[in-house]
């Protein structure tokens, strides 16, 4: 907690000391003037007389002006090294008044000439504006026709259009933030200005650096200019963050977080302003990216940033804005073949990581890029990053009860009150650790990402482009699990801690571990095309859209289990030293295990307590007999296809920048060969093929061969002198190789070989067998219109419209009952069959929305912005609310009597999100840099309550199960023979209350140009995002009568963390350049318990950095780097992934008992090089 506000006073700190200080002295190395020599300038704005009159003085210049050309004006601020020509243009900028070099040292001023219609017939003027240095195109910039109020802003591609400007315009003027603005003539001839090349800046012999500031200078141009609240990060910028896939890149940004996979601890999604992963919609191209089977999250493990042209996170939306982002509309870019320079250009790099500890594994990489501007007017890119990873981790997962006395009169902790918060007695505060579940996870996983890009300007009117995407993910991964732990019983007996006063403890009743292995080969594929168009025709633009998608996900998986013999003499397998033994009042006053078989090492790692007995018995393979095998496969295919199209009119009223209107239609269909809602990482896939162990038959692992359990040391996660057996990879071939040996009795034989039994799930039929698979389908149509306008009233802009939008979705399920009877018996499924209730049925269900949108920005200056937004968005409703499959659950025995109706709920309306959003940025002109301050507020309706595992009752539960059964239940009433006590449930998930999100976004880059020497080349960058969560959250318990019921929680969002800042400082010098960042993350709830026992994901922060040298060999630019990674962290030191904690559960209690901790093999370092040609 001290960590954390030191960091926070000081980036506060760092912000009000950056805001107030002034450039003394910029070292302008891009923009060279040899005829004149440089001063010192510091002239503040202020009355354009005064300022000239200081300028005078500072530079010993004569200025020739009349004292009515100045009246009334203020001058722009100037600040650093200039010659007295650049100083003096850039104190006139936005006065409407010009210089003249009249002799050395004489000036005289005019005003900028006017051109009026009668000056000729207006013509469009277009063209595109790149770097005079590099080649490359500048979006962002704002291009002006001198003389005249029209001013425009190039687009992502770095392209003007002028609709009409009078013949007698002879310049146009290119606004750069980092630059001195630069004047261009403009050609008379109608066809030149239409194809306008301008290129921006100035060329040298300096070597090119393609690095952090200039990233940052074009990615603050287009937050500049842009109509809402944006963040954009290029290219080169995203590299410079220590980062290989694009969520961990992001987390860099202001106001996102990243969630971490739970196997790797990779970086695998993102969250935006308080809102999960599933709330955010992000787009390759212009194509909305789909998941698959059930997930609307999008991993982004396997977007290589090196793929990447430029990412743009839309925050405030406007109509033309997809509506479903209400946590943010995420749009990545990959490279396009006219941003290169003309010819050939070919770039390929390598790349190799290892931890500092090499038992860890490593990885390498190696990108390409070939573009072709094969004409002035058409290019071709194609671009390829190929990475191997080859990692262990270790898992070291605790057992535990909690709590281990429950309160007087209860003998389960399902039945205790919600009005009972934990510690239920101060005396009792900590957990009974029962076992820890170890893991070591072998992975190797191969990332493929290429692209192909073909850009062509048909015309100065007209611009198509054609992006095709492959990104391709195997992963291939053994994890061999040893849960060594001891079984438990409840007992009531006398508890010392609370005086002698019997109660339920849970105590260790015998030590039984477990080992198991699964192995898991994963194949993920999208496969984009996306087709997009630009069209100017006069005052008129047409923008047109066309893709498809697809994305699928296979699986094909193997697991092994095998249990342990319970050993019951505790007393000798426990270290004496550890051991804790209470007597019971039962006439033997038995002696009870009640704590210590678990104990810590130095750096955290739980471990059992056990004597060597213990550990001989743990480590023994004889002691295992395999239990069960099984093979899971999934197969979960995604096509979508897009269209979409826009009209854009430019009126010539001054006061009105543009009218639009848009529509967009949209289909997926999602299938899965399953309807288990599963994944390789979630939840559990049904086996195809299983083996189950025939109980009392037991078979010692040794019957399928030797070697197949290694008992090794945990040294690498500092665990030395614990020993924990595991099994190995060749124990699966040998395992399900011998298994069918096990299958059939030999009657000539006195023993019985049958051991297991087998099923092979791929040949069932689900109407007929509950254990068949059950394939299924989910559509998504969505059609959507728009309109916007902008508005220009003075130093105001008004940007507003509406979208509406209409969605179909239907889901197959399939609809089965399942009924046991008051005798005990379960009715064959034969009966529901026969009676037809056993069916497949579509649900399907329409809604409708409308999403307003404005957004006022206020532009004092031409470096100021302040940005109000009111917009509202959508989040789409999980696909396991809208396709469960319908059950009919009816146990009557006498001690359950409960009827549940478990149903999904297509007509369930989107959660709709009002966003209110305010934004002050200050641009700083000279270098690229900014402060900014924001603040958001989401207030969220039609929440999707989480009752999908959740009970609530209903009345009308009984005639719809006898509606449901029909004749049957005429015919066999002892199917649906209800009383007087019988309970009826209802599982259908609904639209709920809502919640608010609120929070703060801060932000700060720097030059520290007014430092003295070297020093000024320091850019110091900070950001930091606050958010809180107010949401009513259900969680299903027990009131004070003992009724189950639900109760309303006031808890933030899952996924949702308070803080998130970066601290980095970077150093650019020559072909030199260098960073180091810090990031922190707060903790995130993810599970809620009424009794305040919630589950949390830890804070995490990191400290990276990253070395950068490029220079020039002949024509050849190359570029090495060196990176340090998670350099906080030490191989062995323990990386918390859960835990359970009264953080969030507002009762006033004070808890935190870690749960899952993960190792990684901690600090790493990457080394590599790239080419350019």
């Amino acid at each position: 907690m001290t960590n954390k506000k030191t960091v926070v006073a000081a980036f506060v700190a760092s912000c009000s000391w950056l805001a107030i200080s002034m450039p003394a002295s910029a070292q302008e190395a891009e923009r060279k003037i040899v005829s004149e020599s440089a001063g010192k300038y510091d002239i503040p704005a202020q009355s354009l007389d005064s300022a000239l009159a200081e300028f005078a003085r500072v530079s010993d210049a004569d200025l020739l002006y009349s004292s009515d050309l100045v009246a009334g004006k203020r001058s722009s601020r100037v600040s650093g090294d200039y010659t007295p020509t650049e100083a003096l243009r850039r104190l006139l900028n936005g006065t409407g008044l010009s210089l003249t070099k009249v002799s050395a040292n004489v000036f005289s001023l005019q005003a900028e000439g006017t051109v009026s219609a009668g000056d000729g017939t207006g013509t469009p003027v277009a063209g595109v504006v790149r770097d005079a240095l590099t080649g490359s195109i500048l979006p962002g910039a704002e291009v002006s026709i001198i003389g005249t109020d029209l001013t425009t802003t190039t687009d992502e591609r770095g392209f003007f259009y002028f609709p009409e400007v009078p013949a007698g315009a002879t310049q146009i003027q290119v606004s750069y933030l980092g630059d001195a603005p630069a004047r261009y003539p403009l050609s008379g001839d109608a066809y030149e200005r239409e194809r306008m090349s301008v290129m921006f800046g100035d060329t040298g012999d300096e070597i090119i650096v393609r690095g952090f500031q200039s990233s940052l200078q074009k990615a603050l141009n287009q937050q500049l200019r842009s109509d809402n609240n944006a963040t954009v990060v290029s290219s080169d910028l995203l590299g410079s963050f220590p980062a290989e896939t694009v969520s961990e890149a992001l987390r860099r940004v202001p106001g996102v977080a990243f969630g971490r996979n739970d196997d790797t601890g990779e970086g695998s999604r993102i969250t935006v302003r308080g809102f999960s992963s599933e709330a955010i919609n992000i787009q390759l191209n212009g194509l909305e990216l789909q998941g698959t089977g059930f997930e609307r999250t999008i991993d982004l493990s396997g977007f290589l940033a090196d793929n990447i042209s430029q990412i743009t996170i839309q925050k405030s939306l406007l109509p033309s804005h997809e509506s479903s982002g209400s946590g943010g509309l995420v749009e990545i870019e990959t490279k396009s073949g006219l941003d290169y320079e003309d010819g050939l250009t070919a770039q390929i790099g390598i790349e190799g990581e290892t931890n500092f500890d090499r038992d860890f594994g490593g990885e390498y990489q190696i990108n390409g890029l070939v573009s072709a501007r094969l004409a002035e007017d058409f290019g071709v890119v194609a671009t390829v990053q190929y990475r191997k990873t080859d990692r262990l981790n270790y898992g070291a997962d605790i057992v535990s009860s909690l709590p281990p006395v429950l309160p007087a009169g209860f003998t389960s902790l399902t039945f205790v009150p919600a009005s009972q918060q934990f510690p239920f007695d101060p005396e009792i505060s900590q957990p009974l650790d029962t076992g820890v579940s170890y893991l070591k996870r072998d992975r190797e996983e191969e990332n493929l990402t290429a692209s192909l890009n073909f850009a062509w300007d048909v015309s100065p009117t007209t611009n198509l482009r054609l992006d095709l995407q492959r990104i391709q993910r195997d992963a291939y991964s053994e994890t061999a699990r040893t849960t060594a732990s001891f079984l438990t019983s409840a007992v009531d007996m006398p508890i010392p801690e609370l005086g002698g006063e019997v109660r339920r403890r849970t105590v260790l009743a015998s030590l039984r571990p477990n080992l198991a292995f699964n192995v898991t080969d994963l194949s993920t594929e999208t496969n984009n095309i996306s087709f997009r168009g630009t069209t100017n025709l006069d005052r008129w633009n047409f923008k047109y859209k066309a893709g498809y998608s697809r994305a699928t996900s296979r699986s094909n998986n193997a697991n092994l289990s095998a249990l342990g013999t319970a050993a019951t003499n505790l007393t000798d397998l426990i270290d004496p030293a550890t051991i804790v033994l209470n007597p019971d009042d039962d006439a033997a006053m038995t002696q009870r295990v009640v704590n210590g078989g678990i104990i810590y090492q130095p750096n955290g790692l739980p471990v059992l307590s056990l004597t060597d007995a213990g550990l001989a018995y743990l480590n023994d393979p004889a002691n295992y007999a395999l239990t069960t095998a099984s093979k899971t496969l999934s197969n979960s295919p995604t096509d979508a296809y897009t269209l979409e199209g826009s009209v854009r009119y430019q009126p010539a009223a001054e006061f009105i920048d543009y009218f639009e209107v848009g529509a967009k239609w949209d289909r997926s269909e999602r299938k899965a060969n399953d309807d288990v809602f599963a994944t390789t990482s979630t939840g559990s896939l049904l086996s195809v093929e299983s083996y189950i162990r025939i109980f009392g038959r037991d078979t010692g692992l040794d019957a399928f061969g030797t070697g197949l359990v290694d008992s090794s040391a945990l040294g690498d996660i500092g665990a030395d002198i614990f020993r924990a057996p595991f099994l190995t990879g060749a124990s699966v071939d040998a395992i399900f190789a011998g298994l069918p040996n096990f299958l059939t009795d030999d009657p000539s034989t006195t023993f019985n070989e049958q051991r297991f039994t087998y099923t092979d799930r791929r040949s069932l039929d689900p109407i007929l067998d509950s254990g068949g698979l059950v394939p299924v389908k989910t559509i998504e149509d969505k059609t959507a219109g728009y309109f916007q306008g902008k508005f220009n009233l003075g130093d105001f802009e008004l940007i507003g419209g509406a979208r509406y939008e209409r969605v179909y979705r239907s889901g197959q399920t399939l609809a089965a009952p399942s009924v046991r009877l008051a005798s005990g018996a379960t009715e064959p499924r034969e009966t529901f069959v026969q009676a037809g209730l056993v069916q497949f049925t579509d649900l399907s269900g329409t809604q409708d929305v409308w999403t307003p949108s404005m957004i006022v920005n206020y532009r004092p200056m031409d470096n100021l912005v302040a940005r109000f937004a009111y917009f509202r968005s959508t989040v789409n409703p999980d696909f396991r609310l809208i396709r469960r499959s319908r059950d009919v659950i009816l146990d009557l025995r006498s001690t359950v009597n409960r009827a549940t109706i478990r149903e999904s709920n297509p007509d369930l309306r989107p959660t709709k999100t009002d966003n209110y959003d305010f934004d002050i940025s200050y641009y700083f002109d000279d270098t690229p840099g900014l402060i900014r301050a924001g603040f958001f507020y989401k207030k969220v309706k039609n929440n999707f309550t989480n009752v999908f595992f959740l009970d609530g009752d209903d009345d009308s539960v009984r005639e719809d199960i006898l509606a449901y059964f029909g004749d049957l239940a005429t015919a066999r009433p002892d199917l649906v023979a209800f009383d007087a006590d019988t309970e009826f449930l209802r599982n259908r998930p609904e639209n709920g209350d809502g919640g608010k999100i609120y929070g703060v976004e801060l932000e700060a880059i720097r030059q520290l140009t007014f430092l003295p020497g070297r020093l000024s080349n320091i850019t110091l960058l900070g950001n930091l995002t606050w958010t809180k969560g107010d949401f009513p959250t259900l969680v299903s318990g027990r009131d004070d009568t003992g009724t189950l019921t639900q109760f309303t929680l006031d808890r933030p969002l899952a996924d949702q963390a308070e803080w998130v800042y970066n601290v980095s400082a970077s150093y650019e010098e020559g072909g030199f350049e260098g960073r180091v960042i810090y990031t922190y993350q707060s903790s995130t709830a993810d599970v809620f318990e009424i009794h305040g026992l919630d589950q949390e994901l830890p804070s995490y922060d990191t400290l990276d950095v990253r070395l950068n040298y490029t220079f020039d060999l002949g024509p050849t630019n190359m570029s090495i780097y060196l990176q340090g990674d998670d350099l906080l962290r030490g191989s062995n030191e323990i990386d918390l992934r859960r835990a359970i904690t009264s953080e969030f559960n507002g009762n006033g209690s004070s808890f935190y008992f870690p749960d899952i901790y993960q190792f990684n093999g901690g600090r790493t370092i990457t080394a590599g090089v790239r080419v350019r040609f």
